[in-house]
């Protein structure tokens, strides 16, 4: 599995197309800017490693209501910038799959999700609830995997990867200089829970999710083999996901 996998990653940095020359913050800087006048707000998932920046930005660019929906605690970076700006972003703690949590939480025209859902063995049901949450418009930023020749919508289960495929991930990755990415680039812990990666998915494969859980994909922007944000809007109509069964 190794050799495939090494092959298969080699030849996806070898046709990739250009890197885009603007980097992946600043263009997320220039969305939540030209996103968030006017607009509710929420960032889920952006506590961790983050404590709330991108909340605080949507603030400050001129949205009304702002809420920040993570799973942690706040960090006391978070609750300190708060304070020093005289925030009224809402800090809500919740988990994403939780329907009640989302169903509490409304509805918000812009909702703001990245590094989130490769994080769980459910990334379909959280686009559901991403879905339930949004009036207008989507950002979801995610790790993802190259495509697979001739298998659109391919996904990688991270916890079946081989050790000798975690090393060609690893060298994909930058090496020794690459993050200590559970399930990736180093042995998937099963007592690490939602640290883990679960899933590398295609691009192919995230936006068919997308469509699934309701939304149409307008716009998408690659910025390194397995860094990519995706701009959706939510579309009318059934879902085709199926309901949740009651009783045996």
């Amino acid at each position: 599995m190794g050799l495939g996998t090494t092959i298969w990653l080699t030849a996806a940095r070898l046709v990739r197309r250009p890197r885009i020359q603007l980097d992946f913050p600043e263009r997320r800087r220039r969305l939540v800017a030209e996103l968030a006048p006017g607009s509710s707000f929420i960032d889920v998932g952006g506590m961790w490693n983050a404590h709330g920046e991108i909340a605080f930005a949507a603030e400050a660019a001129g949205a009304g209501r702002v809420a920040l929906f993570d799973a942690m605690a706040p960090t006391p970076e978070f609750e300190a910038e708060r304070e020093r700006l005289g925030s009224s972003v809402e800090y809500v703690r919740g988990d994403l799959h939780d329907p009640e949590a989302i169903a509490a939480l409304g509805s918000f025209d812009v909702v703001w999700c990245a590094g989130v859902v490769y994080h769980t063995p459910d990334p379909l049901l959280q686009l559901a609830h991403l879905r339930r949450l949004c009036g207008s418009r989507l950002l979801l930023g995610s790790h993802v995997i190259p495509e697979v020749p001739g298998l659109p919508g391919a996904c990688m289960y991270y916890p079946a990867a081989t050790e000798s495929a975690r090393r060609s991930l690893r060298t994909a990755h930058g090496g020794d200089a690459a993050p200590g990415c559970l399930g990736v680039t180093e042995p998937f812990d099963a007592a690490a829970g939602y640290g883990n990666y679960w899933f590398g998915m295609t691009p192919s494969a995230l936006r068919a999710m997308l469509e699934t859980a309701g939304f149409r994909v307008l716009a998408e922007h690659r910025y390194t083999t397995f860094l990519a944000d995706f701009l959706a809007e939510p579309v009318a109509g059934p879902s085709a996901l199926p309901p949740l069964a009651e009783g045996g």
